[in-house]
This record gives C-alpha cells, sequence and structure tokens, in this order.
C-alpha cells in the first residue's frame, strides 16, 4: 500500500442527497420470500434502500447537492478551480458529468473538471486526489462529488444486489487552509478481484446487454478482513494516533455484520463505530459522507472531531485516511422524499 500525506487543505462543508422513492427489503409477497429477505437484513442490516426514478441520474442529484453547497458557503464560484465527480453510473459515457456540472453550476471556463471511475473507496480517493491537486492551484476552493445510481444497474430479481444498494449523491466543499490538521492517507488496490464485484455488461466488450450488477458477497467479505485491517493500522501508525485517540471511525457502509466484525478485529468500540445504512442501502462513494452527516452533523457542525474513514470494495480498491476535522460551516442531508 501507498501512505501519503496532505497538508494545509481543509473540508468546509458537505451536503447529502437522497433519493424519493423507497425500496423496503421485506417482501410480503409470499412466506418463502419474506423468510429469505429476513436473512439478508439480519445479516446486513438493510432494512431498506432509496432509490431514483428511471429519468433522474447521478448528475440530477449531484447539481441540486452543489447548488446547496454553495449557497450554504456564499462561495464565490469564480474561485473554485476544480471539480471531481467520482461515479460509476455517468450520465453518458461522453462527455463525463464533471464537464457538464461546470456548466450547469456557472463555473468559470478556467475550471478543472473531470471525473474519476470509482465505487467503494471513491470518496477517500477523492478526497486524497483533490486536496493534492488543488495543493498545486493558484485559487484556493474545489468541489468534490460522489455517489452513483447503483439502482439503474441491476434488476431487482436480483435479490444478491438489489437488497443491498441504494442511491445518493454527496458533495464535498473542499479548501486551503492554514490552520488545519495533516491528513493521512493510506490507499491500495488489486486487481484480482474484478470478476468478484463487476457490471460486465454495458462497456466496450458486451455494449448490448441489458446491465446486471455481479456480486460475490463471500469474496467481498474475505478481501475486507484481509486487507483493511493493516490499511487502517498503517494509517493510524504514519498519523502517530492509537485507535483510542479517534472519536469516530466511519467506514464504507456497505454490511452492518462485515462492519462489526472489523470493528472487533480492530479494537474500534461500538461508541466509535458509526454505522448508518438501515433504511438507506450501500450507496456505494457516497456513503461515507453520507454517514457523517446522518450521525453526527451536530459533532461536525460544533466542534473538531478526530476522525479515521476507510472506504473498500470494487476493484478490488481500498482507501482510509486520518485527521482531525475542523468545525464544518455546513453538515446537511436533503431527503427528495420529504421536500416531494
Amino acid at each position: 500500500m501507498t501512505i501519503t500525506t496532505v497538508n494545509k487543505i481543509s473540508i468546509a462543508g458537505i451536503v447529502c442527497v437522497l433519493p424519493e422513492f423507497v425500496c423496503e427489503n421485506i417482501d410480503k409477497s409470499s412466506e418463502v420470500a419474506s423468510q429469505e429477505m429476513a436473512r439478508i437484513v439480519a445479516s446486513t442490516g438493510i432494512q431498506s434502500r432509496r432509490v431514483t426514478p428511471p429519468e433522474q441520474t447521478v448528475l440530477d442529484l449531484g447539481l441540486i447537492a452543489c447548488e446547496s453547497l454553495l449557497s450554504e458557503l456564499a462561495w464565490d464560484r469564480d474561485e473554485i478551480s476544480l471539480i471531481i465527480f467520482v461515479t460509476q453510473t455517468p450520465d453518458y459515457p461522453l462527455p463525463g458529468n464533471a464537464i457538464q456540472l461546470q456548466h450547469q453550476l456557472g463555473l468559470n471556463k478556467g475550471t478543472i473538471a473531470f471525473d474519476v471511475n470509482l465505487g467503494c473507496s471513491g470518496f477517500i480517493y477523492g478526497l486524497w486526489q483533490t486536496s493534492q491537486l488543488l495543493s498545486g492551484l493558484p485559487t484556493g476552493k474545489a468541489l468534490l462529488i460522489v455517489g452513483d445510481t447503483t439502482s439503474h444497474q441491476y434488476s431487482e430479481s436480483n435479490r444478491a444486489v438489489s437488497s443491498l444498494f441504494g442511491d445518493a449523491v454527496s458533495a464535498i466543499a473542499i479548501e486551503k487552509r492554514d490552520n488545519c490538521d495533516e491528513m493521512v492517507f493510506s490507499l491500495g488496490s488489486d486487481g484480482a478481484g474484478a470478476p468478484y464485484l463487476i457490471q460486465p455488461n454495458g462497456g466496450a466488450r458486451t455494449p448490448n446487454r441489458t446491465p446486471e450488477l455481479f456480486m460475490d458477497g463471500m469474496q467481498v467479505f474475505v478481501f475486507t478482513l484481509r486487507e483493511i485491517p493493516a490499511s487502517v493500522n498503517a494509517c493510524l501508525t504514519h498519523k502517530g494516533w492509537q485507535v483510542d485517540d479517534i472519536d469516530y471511525c466511519v467506514m464504507h457502509q456497505a454490511n452492518e455484520m462485515m462492519l462489526k466484525r472489523l470493528g472487533d478485529k480492530l479494537g474500534i468500540t461500538q461508541q466509535q463505530l458509526i454505522i448508518s445504512m438501515g433504511d438507506i442501502g450501500n450507496t456505494s462513494s457516497a456513503s461515507i459522507p453520507l454517514a457523517l452527516c446522518l450521525s453526527l452533523q451536530d459533532e461536525l457542525l460544533r466542534q473538531p472531531t478526530k476522525l479515521l474513514l476507510s472506504g473498500f470494495g470494487v476493484g478490488w480498491s481500498w482507501g482510509t485516511v486520518a485527521f482531525t476535522l475542523q468545525p464544518l460551516k455546513v453538515c446537511k442531508v436533503i431527503d427528495l422524499k420529504t421536500s416531494s
């Protein structure tokens, strides 16, 4: 794995968007189906998921999140020099979502804008990449957007994945700041895991087939328990922290049982370990910032917080970051179900 650091870069605010529709996981159409889903809910902790209608895209949700974020921060849009959109479900094969969002937000033509194709580890990688690039740019503000409309990538009859994945987007405002804590990142990848969590259809190799996401849950579980403890421990060691030093650990919200196993293996207490997926599902790269807003909003707005964040999954790809987050200026979730 690679250990790297970022200095004088801070998160200013986070706005997340949850789509309107709720899909319940308990299937009451038959006793057999209901019992099967009850077992899945018991192991994953996911009782329901939030999904978008077919006509709504991750770019639509991203625009809502960014407009709200910029309004709350009162940022001068001409000061934004970089926008990165991390997604596996872009509106088009080309152009990318970031380019379109730059125009929709009215950002100036000097703004650097591009997409990154990553899923479960996408927030950590996006935070690292945005921070590194922003450090070398003359103006001091950037937007990072992470998320997917994964529900468009499978059929509801595909119970291995349809009971797990929901849709969401998180927009993160990142800025240069002198008085902020160093971020320590631990990053890794292993493409040998590609066949175990894959969308095999719709790309250049199989262009004319209906998307149908495939996941081997056991392989995901084994990979996670094999690689993530080492990533977390390396990150903490280079940060100079012990597990007891962190206030909260927020990992990719994929499976409640898996997160508890990881927490036990790392010595993370129940009070430190944030689990926030029960009624929204696995929201891919949006899951970590979404969990921060859903579970820790008041604290993150009020006081500095020592965080350990770790994302892992499709690829295989994984990343961990440790840092003290200074009080955010905005931290909220826009729930389109309650606002529609």
